[in-house]
């Protein structure tokens, strides 16, 4: 790792050398909004991706929509739920600090599914930055940050309609108002249904590709200003069904009725409440901010017939978040504040595989966390750093610190370098986070399991905690006559505490926390190139490595179903009458499989794959919009996400790696009233 720092050092100053250029401000690919865009001006580098990325994904909500990203990875778990996480360098979604417009969101048992449930039509933008973040937004985000925006600005239309529908049985509508009240007061609704009405079994495994799904989404924003304060006031609510499993007939569209046969099903909803006020003084060296928020989550999840295993989850979430920003001097400037969470959750789990004792556990997690945080920030012309810390009392974990900084350092005018370090830790909810690996009638391994009585931390373990450091650098430049850019960085996670879900015994699942030098770490390079050949010709290239080490099966191996290599292609056309034509391609390298029961002889890692999407959408200035495309267009897809065992009626949806479900169409349609 150490060889790799160096390196990059060694390239930054290359670039450096060769980069007394015009100056340039910002990287605009074409003169409309960019579909990604580098923010420079905090102390780390941050990748913008605006509505434009969006419509390239066409439908779908916003864990979909980062398929076309190459800085958080979308995955899919298992080959039964249609569950889709976020991965970011290298490591799961969990350890991603999500926030909206800056406030705590889709956290506790929400970091499963969450994103899933956000209508990707409703995002404005997508702030994502790489390593620990501000210590004024807790002290987890151990790999990063994401944090969206929903549309909520006086630019936005008052009238927005965009439906969708694929050839797989996929069908979405979502709907936007605005309402300009007076010139102070703004009000947005939001309105999403979709659902997935019928299912396929394209790799002709007898299972389904992806579930059966009823989504329904409803949200509303009142936004205020005035001379001294400004703020909102929200909610969101959205509910989600699913239910797949074996089909009434290889290749066949429907769920089989047929009782002895596996089925999957889930319900959950959430409902999110939040505030925001800001106050502005009269002197506006100093401000003011004040963040509610309160969510209800319900989840129930079920394997019925072949497996018996249900679970089910109440949780109540309530955070408060007080700040106050003041400039002390030009260069000089602090930020302070409070925070305070309380959290309920009620779990129970039951297990009855056949042939194998009941498994069950019932428990509460009941969190109380007051904590303060202090950031110093020191910035000018070509120089910021941001020296962080909060000090935490928690109620199972007692007081702690945790440090953080971050520095930018402008080479010249189009070269910038950020370093950054920080500690991260979090609060595990062990089974709701892991419950894609539960679709199966392995026995589980953990001491919650029938001992949780006396268990004096939550499920019996402590915060996952660890170090995370990197570098990162972006060059702009010209290159044929256009504005390009170059983004390159390298990140390194060393845990101090890891939780892991051990699957490498053929028959058990083991949650175990690791300590120390077990715990492992995660290494991630990535590296990015926009530039434009021809006018309205846009071209991104990006290639990732990752390298996830724990303790599994009792040595040191690389985290399974995991892709070291990846590279990315985008293509963007725009015509002069808005013609709109989008190529985007992925290679994905071989990804290491853990052992299946009964096979002697097997292949323990997966084959080297390509997929590609394209679209074509036409824009007209009275508002209306169409689209068409095509999804994983080579028709790959991979034959046994589900492994059911020869010599017993078992099942094991938990070796999914690539695609179940082949070739797809879509067709849409945007409407907007400015």
């Amino acid at each position: 790792m150490v060889k790799r720092l160096i390196l990059i050092v060694t390239i930054v100053q290359a670039f450096s050398l060769s980069g007394q250029i015009d100056t340039i401000k910002a990287v605009d690919i074409s003169t409309e909004q960019s579909a990604q865009k580098y923010d420079t001006d905090g102390g780390r580098l941050t990748t913008t991706i605006t509505e434009n990325e969006f419509k390239k994904a066409a439908c779908c909500t916003l864990s979909e929509s980062f398929e076309l990203s190459n800085t958080v990875e979308v995955s899919n778990k298992d080959g039964i739920s249609g569950i889709r996480q976020v991965e970011m360098l290298g490591l799961a979604g969990k350890y991603v600090l999500m926030t909206q417009k800056n406030m705590p969101n889709l956290n506790g048992i929400a970091q499963l599914n969450g994103l899933s449930n956000i209508p990707g039509a409703f995002v404005a933008n997508v702030n994502i930055a790489k390593g620990n973040g501000s210590a004024t937004l807790g002290y987890e985000g151990l790999t990063g940050g994401i944090d969206y925006d929903l549309k909520s600005s006086a630019k936005n239309p008052r009238f927005f309609f965009n439906a969708y529908q694929n050839n797989q049985g996929r069908s979405e509508v979502n709907l936007l108002l605005k309402k300009d009240i007076n010139p102070n007061l703004r009000n947005f609704s939001y309105l999403h249904g979709g659902t997935q009405w019928m299912t396929t079994d394209m790799n002709k495994d007898g299972f389904t590709d992806m579930p059966m799904t009823d989504r329904y989404y409803l949200g509303n924003q009142t936004h205020f200003q005035t001379k001294n304060t400004e703020g909102m006031i929200g909610f969101t609510y959205w509910q989600d069904n699913k239910k797949a499993g074996a089909t009434d007939k290889i290749g066949g569209n429907s769920i089989t009725t047929d009782p002895s046969s596996f089925l999957f099903r889930s319900n959950e909803n959430r409902l999110d409440v939040f505030a925001k006020l800001g106050i502005i003084p009269n002197e506006g060296e100093t401000t003011f901010g004040n963040i509610f928020n309160f969510s209800r989550h319900n989840m129930s999840y079920g394997l019925n017939n072949l497996i018996n295993r249900t679970y089910n989850a109440e949780e109540s979430r309530f955070t408060y978040s007080g700040l106050m920003q003041s400039e002390i001097t030009e260069t000089w400037g602090i930020k302070t504040g409070l925070s305070f969470l309380a959290t309920s959750l009620d779990e129970n789990l039951s297990s009855e595989p056949l042939n194998i004792l009941s498994q069950n556990y019932s428990g509460r997690v009941n969190e109380l966390q007051f904590g303060g945080f202090f950031e110093g920030v020191y910035a000018t012309d070509e120089f910021k750093m941001v020296l962080g810390t909060r000090l935490d009392n928690h109620n199972y974990y007692g007081w702690f610190f945790t440090p953080r900084i971050h520095i930018k350092w402008d080479v010249n005018p189009n070269n910038n370098l950020f370093l950054q370090g920080g500690y991260g830790r979090r609060q595990a909810y062990v089974i709701a986070e892991n419950l894609p690996l539960l679709i199966n009638d392995r026995v589980i391994s953990s001491p919650f399991i029938n001992e949780n009585q006396n268990l004096t931390n939550p499920y019996g373990m402590n915060q996952e905690r660890g170090w995370n450091y990197g570098v990162s650098y972006l060059k702009q430049f010209m290159f044929l006559g256009y504005p390009s850019a170059i983004s390159l960085d390298v990140f390194r996670n060393v845990f101090d505490s890891r939780i892991v879900i051990d699957q490498e015994t053929a028959e058990n699942i083991s949650f175990v926390q690791l300590n120390g030098k077990d715990a492992g770490f995660s290494e991630s390079i990535h590296t990015e190139w926009s530039f434009m050949p021809a006018m309205r010709f846009e071209v991104r290239l990006a290639y990732r490595y990752v390298n996830n080490i724990q303790n599994l099966g009792g040595e040191m191996r690389l985290k399974p179903l995991l892709s070291q290599h990846r590279g990315l292609a985008t293509l963007t056309y725009k015509t002069r009458n808005k013609w709109y034509f989008d190529l985007i391609g992925s290679i994905n390298g071989p990804k290491r499989l853990f052992e299946k029961p009964e096979v002697i002889s097997q292949e323990l890692e997966t084959p080297v794959y390509a997929l590609f999407n394209a679209q074509i959408r036409k824009n007209w200035n009275s508002g209306f919009e169409i689209y068409l495309g095509a999804e994983n267009i080579g028709n790959f897809r991979q034959s046994d996400p589900i492994y059911a065992f020869t010599n017993s009626n078992r099942i094991d949806a938990s070796y999914s790696w690539g695609p179940a479900n082949g070739r797809l169409f879509y067709f849409g349609i945007r409407y907007e009233i400015k």
